[in-house]
């Protein structure tokens, strides 16, 4: 049972961000209950994909100085899909985050299938496999796993949540979270690969 001071250092570590910024990240999604609560120490509640989604979520966009922080995660958690693309159509049969009508909803689920043996062993095996983008500002979040070998047709899910068409900008930062990150946390949550 991973408690969410477990999942705070493993992301603290995986993303290389300072414990104290994860920490207070951490307090405000509590306080807001965007986190699962139940007491403290040994007792504290056990962390789901879900607490991950939402914390990752939190550490990958900016927030506005001032601005509503647990409102400004929910935006993004909340994002619709807007498309989904899938080469072949049978690819992603047996990845759930494909059926996700949320940003949030779908990142938790993605969490869980990097632990599908075909894309655990890819990313065991270090391969560039799967990637949780985030725009800085929250206005879309990507989630892809891009499948290909030389010489092969490309095979990928890439699943895109925003709302309404993206007005271009003339500069994006985006944070990319990449697969093994998803796959380190979903082993530290003892999570099992869908069914």
């Amino acid at each position: 049972m991973a408690t969410s001071g477990d999942l705070a250092k493993a992301l603290s570590e995986l993303l290389k961000e300072p414990f104290s910024t994860v920490d207070l990240y951490g307090r405000h999604l509590r306080a807001a209950g965007l986190l699962s609560v139940k007491g403290q120490g040994r007792g504290a509640a056990e962390m789901t994909a879900r607490d991950a989604a939402v914390w990752l979520v939190s550490l990958a966009i900016d927030h506005e100085r001032g601005g509503e922080f647990a409102r400004e995660v929910k935006r993004v958690l909340d994002l619709p899909m807007h498309e989904y693309l899938l080469n072949p159509r049978d690819y992603a049969d047996d990845l759930a985050h494909r059926a996700a009508k949320t940003a949030g909803h779908a990142l938790a689920l993605l969490i869980s299938d990097t632990l599908v043996p075909r894309i655990r062993e890819r990313l065991e095996r270090g391969d560039d496999l799967v990637t949780a983008n985030f725009d800085a500002d929250g206005v879309f979040v990507a989630l892809s796993v891009f499948d290909h070998s030389p010489g092969a047709v490309a095979q990928f899910a890439d699943t895109t949540y925003q709302r309404g068409e993206r007005k271009r900008r003339d500069v994006e930062r985006l944070t990319v979270i990449h697969g093994r990150v998803l796959l380190e946390i979903a082993k530290l949550l003892e999570l099992k690969p869908p069914a």
